[in-house]
């Protein structure tokens, strides 16, 4: 069996999508593929959607380019 290595050139910060997760994440690209980095659970002393929104939507990654994720 080959290891999967995943080599992110891009992110970008995705909302539920329906029938795959319920919750707000973070998506590495690789060419083609296409894979989650990191699901983000809101704490349940946060009830406004919109607040929560900006806070998901403002995350950023500082990933070095050449990083492997195996």
């Amino acid at each position: 069996m080959t290891e999967f290595v995943f080599k992110p050139s891009h992110y970008e910060v995705s909302g539920p999508v329906s029938g795959l997760c319920k919750s707000w994440g973070v998506w590495g690209r690789d060419g083609s593929v296409t894979a989650p980095l990191f699901y983000m659970q809101r704490p349940k002393w946060i009830k406004d959607d919109a607040c929560w929104e900006k806070i998901v939507t403002s995350v950023k990654l500082n990933l070095p380019s050449e990083t492997e994720i195996k």
